[in-house]
């Protein structure tokens, strides 16, 4: 929380403990603040699967920065950009109940804890560690990090609960059914139809649908996702 008078240089000083983040450094451009609603930053290069809890938006300006925190809600892409011949995806990520918690003179780098500051996109935890530290999106630790958070996630999504979900829907994708059964394993996901980054809640049977890698990740490229019917229309142009 953003005290008056009170230096704050530090990510740490915002991120709650046990929580992660992807941060992103701008000069204003594709950002949009909305009041009560969702705000978004883009287009950033970041990794399609993994989830973290919050978005940090460090607005760079000719006189002072200013830090935004907000929690994450989505991603979508929107550009791509080429490396080595290969196109990657550049996302606008989708933020909820964003607010200003800091004006700072303090640069990207000392602010992320990071001495070069040629990333201007990188992911950020808090494990109650005094220093800040940062985790290269393509870094060993930061797949241990994302995995541990997807492990966390799913207990609180009741993992009992998903499997009942997918067992009653015969292992079938709901959207445009089909069903793979590859190397003794079933490839099937298990999707919120209200999506739990709207906030903590009692999660029935009914709330869950099993849908394929494919169309789960469809229902995603839009902020609310897709619901169930707007997916099958969706999915009638490719079957």
């Amino acid at each position: 929380m953003y005290l008056p008078g009170v230096a704050m240089d530090s990510y740490l000083d915002i991120l709650p403990k046990g929580s992660t983040a992807v941060a992103v450094k701008t000069k204003g451009h594709n950002f949009f603040i909305v009041n009560d609603g969702i705000s978004s930053t883009g287009c950033w290069v970041v990794s399609n699967d993994r989830v973290d809890d919050y978005v940090i938006v460090f607005h760079q300006t000719d006189s002072v920065n200013k830090v935004y925190i907000g929690e994450f809600v989505g991603k979508n892409a929107e550009e791509y950009t080429e490396r080595q011949g290969i196109k990657y995806p550049r996302y606008r990520i989708f933020i909820k109940n964003l607010r200003l918690v800091l004006k700072t003179n303090t640069t990207w780098t000392s602010f992320v804890g990071k001495s070069n500051g040629g990333f201007e996109r990188i992911y950020l935890e808090n494990e109650g560690q005094e220093k800040p530290k940062y985790l290269d999106p393509d870094s060993i630790e930061a797949e241990e990090g994302y995995k541990k958070d997807f492990s966390r996630m799913t207990s609180s999504r009741d993992r009992k609960l998903a499997d009942a979900r997918k067992k009653n829907d015969n292992y079938t994708c709901q959207s445009c059914n089909k069903k793979y059964f590859v190397n003794n394993k079933y490839i099937i996901d298990c999707h919120h139809l209200n999506p739990i980054s709207l906030g903590k809640r009692k999660t029935q049977l009914e709330d869950l649908i099993s849908l394929c890698p494919t169309c789960h990740r469809i229902a995603h490229t839009r902020v609310p996702p897709y619901c169930l019917e707007e997916l099958k229309d969706l999915m009638k142009k490719y079957i």
